[in-house]
């Protein structure tokens, strides 16, 4: 049996919607023609406003909000398209997305990683970080590319994510500069800057509209790997969010920023998807970036998000991470710093995972 989705009751009440449209029509266009009854008195019939009715039913307003429940575009850019902040859509299958709220309870939050104790950073003779007493990611296999050619994949599924500037337009824009496709832009400079060959894909996967995004950015990788089977490393960069009224709304925002070197840093986190059949490598690697980040930048890594369904994309390699730069209640300015400490932390876990 099919299992009703929220979207089956908001067909039903539009089909209502339209019917009470129909009826209040039908009402207004007999009472105009009947001014009189059969024996020529004065109708009593009165002549009833269509839009009088649906101001006081606020038709059109309901009508906008279950379409932008039923259909949460992401292009976002006016105020009459609105996606709601905190509303998440998991992926399911290959690439196919879930269109409802997401509930956050469900999450397991992974923050302390014990098989990481021995790992601590030094800096070498120039000042540059290295890693020392590095114990081999569990189960995970050195990785084994041709350094002359991209081996890192940057994408975004939802590239129009953006930040406290974008709160006119519910923290989503176009412009490069404001979402997330400026925070891969500063992540792939980093790794570049320090010998690593990255593709970053600057397609926003979100648009026209946020449903179905994972199976476009989906479709964006296989392709990109059928061109190239150098590519290993797959990085989704989005930002997180949050309803403005959850209850530890105060908790998140301290969360969301850390103070590194006298500058305002948003932190980062990684997220899971269970259902992909490499999910202990994928975790794995997760534990990995979050244990040299740790070690490097104690507090920048909030922990690893493991969710209760989906996929993510993650099962085309055991090298997938979907990273999570800041809030939307981050500025901008925050969530710039956060990514060029993400990219340093990036160096150091491919340095120590690519086979020599």
């Amino acid at each position: 049996m099919r299992k009703t989705k929220k979207s089956d009751y908001i067909i039903l009440a539009l089909m209502c919607l339209i019917t009470l449209n129909i009826g209040a029509i039908a009402i207004g266009l007999y009472s105009s023609k009947q001014p009189y009854d059969l024996d020529g008195n004065e109708s009593k019939i009165v002549n009833i406003s269509f839009d009088k009715i649906k101001e006081a039913l606020n038709i059109d307003e309901t009508i906008k909000k279950a379409i932008n429940s039923l259909f949460p575009v992401a292009k976002v850019l006016d105020n009459t398209d609105v996606v709601e902040v905190g509303s998440i859509n998991t992926e399911h299958k290959d690439g196919d997305e879930l269109d409802e709220e997401y509930d956050t309870q469900n999450d397991i939050i992974i923050e302390n990683l014990d098989e990481y104790e021995s790992l601590i950073i030094v800096k070498d003779s120039d000042g540059i970080n290295t890693i020392e007493n590095v114990p081999e990611p569990l189960m995970l296999k050195k990785v084994k590319i041709d350094r002359e050619k991209p081996y890192v994949l940057i994408y975004h599924t939802h590239a129009t994510e953006s930040y406290l500037i974008s709160k006119d337009t519910n923290y989503r824009s176009s412009d490069k500069k404001y979402n997330m496709i400026g925070i891969g832009s500063i992540m792939s400079t980093v790794l570049e800057a320090n010998g690593h060959k990255v593709d970053h894909v600057e397609t926003s996967h979100d648009l026209p509209s946020y449903n179905q995004s994972y199976s476009r950015s989906l479709n964006t990788i296989k392709n990109k790997k059928e061109g190239s089977d150098n590519l290993k490393i797959l990085l989704d960069i989005h930002r997180d969010a949050v309803l403005d009224t959850n209850p530890n709304i105060e908790s998140i925002k301290a969360k969301s920023k850390i103070d590194i070197g006298g500058k305002s840093v948003a932190t980062f986190s990684l997220v899971v998807g269970p259902d992909s059949p490499n999910k202990e490598q994928v975790l794995s690697f997760a534990k990995y970036v979050k244990a040299v980040s740790d070690a490097l930048y104690p507090g920048l890594c909030k922990g690893i998000t493991i969710k209760p369904a989906g996929k993510y994309n993650q099962h085309l390699s055991d090298y997938s991470a979907l990273i999570e730069v800041g809030y939307h209640i981050n500025t901008l300015e925050e969530a710039n710093e956060g990514a060029k400490l993400v990219g340093e932390v990036l160096t150091l876990v491919l340095n120590s995972i690519l086979e020599e």
